[in-house]
């Protein structure tokens, strides 16, 4: 959510994001902190004494996404397993497909004590000049979770299968409206990636977060949207959105109903990926400590079950050396990719 020019694209959109569902990048394996047991106890403090106050953390999206359920949760269940001394300050900063709020956090002292989202967009917004920052600017902590993408209706929308959507798009281009949040985000560079293997083109309309997206979408503002599966979960169990298909390689246990793109003939499957980042400059020390925490939480029970479970979300954890690493290479890889989406450059 591809060896030829378009072969290439999906290689590396599955290979690398697995999107959010996502493998790691060319070569990458877990690393030995992601596979050993994790205790629930206190993390001792570093010799300079960190954390001696409350980390913040900048969500730079709207409230209800994807991106504000993961911190939220993360801070929940961090306190839980009492791995932090002290809950996050947790702040939405929405704007600027995400941008306002990163920038935000890169402007504060690279100290450990602000933190943010790092995720695909990061590199997509570069690509697509929409980033007031590089990639590089950051420094990785840790890359948490992969989430699928879904394509979602109200219930009562005359589209009822992909198929529908797809003909609709072809029939009358940009006559289809699709929701999603922002542009170069995640969502933004997969539905030209459907586009143009479907031969279809959509109007897509950018929010400040999933949550948005799924609120414009049922107050018909939007025909349709990109929504991961914990942003439109519950409106699917109320019955007022259906989703017409996911990212994803096979059918997933919760969303049984749910058809995959590639059994109804868009062979592609992808996923976003979410971690945790910071100003780039955070002393080693600090990063260490901040890993080893988010490793914990992240290789506990709790985790699987009331986050990954309840929120459809795959474990997609890298510690930091590993997920700078996974940032390089596909940079490298989408720099190529896109210029075969003439579609995100209109």
């Amino acid at each position: 959510m591809r060896l030829s020019p378009f072969a290439l694209l999906l290689a590396t959109l599955v290979t690398i994001t697995a999107c959010g569902g996502t493998a790691a990048p060319s070569g990458s394996a877990p690393s030995a902190a992601a596979s050993a047991t994790p205790t629930s106890t206190e993390l001792k403090k570093t010799a300079s004494g960190y954390p001696a106050r409350a980390i913040s953390f900048v969500v730079p999206y709207a409230a209800g996404g994807g991106s504000d359920i993961l911190i939220r949760s993360l801070d929940k269940i961090s306190q839980d397993l009492k791995v932090f001394p002290q809950p996050f300050t947790i702040s939405n900063v929405a704007g600027g497909s995400g941008f306002t709020g990163k920038q935000q956090a890169l402007s504060k002292p690279a100290d450990g004590y602000t933190l943010t989202i790092g995720d695909d967009s990061s590199i997509f917004g570069q690509l697509l000049g929409q980033a007031p920052m590089k990639y590089t600017e950051f420094t990785y902590v840790a890359r948490l979770v992969t989430d699928p993408n879904m394509v979602v209706v109200r219930t009562e929308s005359s589209l009822k299968t992909l198929k529908d959507w797809l003909d609709a798009a072809r029939a009358k281009p940009k006559g289809v409206s699709v929701g999603g949040t922002g542009i170069g985000n995640a969502d933004h560079v997969q539905l030209a990636n459907i586009e143009k293997q479907a031969g279809a083109s959509f109007n897509y309309v950018p929010f400040d977060s999933g949550g948005q997206v799924m609120t414009n979408l049922l107050g018909g503002k939007v025909d349709s949207a990109m929504a991961n599966p914990s942003e439109a979960y519950e409106q699917m169990r109320a019955g007022k959105v259906r989703a017409l298909g996911i990212t994803t390689d096979k059918r997933i246990s919760d969303l049984p109903d749910v058809p995959t793109l590639k059994e109804q003939g868009v062979d592609y499957v992808v996923a976003q990926f979410r971690g945790v980042a910071g100003p780039k400059g955070i002393p080693a020390d600090v990063v260490a400590y901040l890993e080893e925490a988010f490793r914990r939480v992240a290789k506990s029970e709790t985790w699987k079950t009331d986050y990954l479970a309840k929120y459809q979300q795959v474990d997609g954890y890298m510690g930091s050396a590993e997920f700078t690493a996974f940032m390089d290479v596909f940079f490298k890889e989408q720099e190529q990719a896109f210029k075969d989406l003439p579609s995100l450059k209109q």
